[in-house]
């Protein structure tokens, strides 16, 4: 799969229409992350096998060049995307994401410098790090799968002219989405991708309906056609981070979600903001939820439940705080997260 003037920036999971996606969402998605290490605890050989799959999976997603076209199916509607992905000698990945229907957007990346063009309001947003998109929607690194959930190879399905690999991960739990991959049998490219929720029915879907898997680097076709018009445009570094601190934030959950653990607690510094966001994520080893405290700002929030997709956001008032928890989880997840949170105090008080 990474949806920034206002709270809208960003959010694994994702998908083309994020930019147009809730304020919460579009401002911290981009921020969604799962950096965890490999479990070597034995395995039956089926789910060895499966797992295989899904690092054979990660890997292809980023380390292969591709460019095809696919569809996100979410809600009710249908939205195609264009991508184009290389990756140099020096293992450098370069590319660009624009829609085919609906406003204009495009979305490059070099790395982790992410620059989204909105030509309808004339806007270019600069960021650090985008969200997971398709096809990369895996994390590198996978830890704790499964036990979190039952993982299975199954059959073989055709997608975009390929022979593909199906891939299940069925929730042991209802505090987590099921998952069905199509994995390009030579490369392991991901060709499709499911979001399950309640009774297995789609939550999002991302398929390639054209593709082409390998060839040589062409930067050309990872250039921006709004880059040379685009020097009067406004310049939006809102969802930039300045700086990420490691730090014991003093807030705490009074009931963490079974599965789920906590990978990263910083406090961080952004663009245009004069205090410092607390930012902590938690994983299951495929999900992953951030949670933000920051001070309430001027305009007091209403406390809200929204989603794009399969990503939930919450947002709660704690204090003088404000708690923005998103991630792709069911909403009674990223909502227990939310409620459960209390602020124990800063470290040595």
């Amino acid at each position: 799969m990474i949806k920034a003037g206002s709270k809208t920036q960003d959010a694994r999971r994702s998908s083309a229409s994020s930019w147009n996606g809730i304020s919460v969402i579009r401002t911290w998605s981009i921020l969604l992350l799962g950096l965890t290490a490999p479990v070597l605890a034995a395995e039956p050989a089926t789910t060895q096998e499966a797992l295989a799959w899904l690092k054979k999976m990660a890997s292809a997603s980023r380390g292969l060049n591709y460019s095809g076209t696919f569809v996100y199916q979410h809600g009710g509607g249908n939205e195609t995307s264009r991508i184009v992905h290389f990756v140099n000698s020096a293992g450098g990945e370069f590319e660009k994401l624009e829609t085919l229907d609906g406003p204009a957007r495009e979305v490059l990346r070099t790395n982790d410098q992410v620059t989204c063009y909105l030509p309808d309001t004339k806007t270019v947003i600069i960021e650090k790090r985008s969200k997971r998109r398709f096809p990369a929607l895996l994390p590198e690194q996978l830890s704790g799968v499964p036990d979190n959930y039952a993982v299975r190879v199954a059959g073989r399905d055709r997608v975009a002219g390929y022979d593909c690999q199906v891939l299940v991960l069925e929730p042991k739990d209802k505090l987590r989405y099921g998952h069905q991959f199509c994995a390009e049998t030579e490369s392991g490219l991901p060709l499709r991708a499911r979001t399950l929720g309640d009774q297995a029915l789609p939550v999002e879907s991302f398929a390639f309906t054209e593709v082409k898997i390998g060839g040589s680097f062409s930067r050309d076709q990872v250039r921006s056609r709004y880059a040379a018009k685009s020097r009067d445009w406004k310049v939006d570094h809102s969802a930039l981070a300045i700086s990420d601190i490691p730090a014991d934030t003093g807030w705490v959950l009074t009931q963490q979600p079974a599965g789920f653990r906590k990978l990263t607690e910083l406090k961080r510094s952004i663009a245009g903001r004069a205090a410092m966001v607390s930012h902590i994520v938690y994983s299951d080893g495929v999900a992953a939820v951030s949670v933000f405290i920051e001070p309430l700002p001027k305009s007091r929030p209403q406390q809200s439940l929204s989603h794009q997709g399969a990503v939930n956001s919450y947002v709660r008032l704690v204090a003088d705080h404000m708690v923005t928890v998103l991630g792709e989880a069911p909403a009674a997840t990223v909502m227990q997260i939310a409620n459960s949170l209390e602020f124990r105090g800063a470290p040595g008080k």
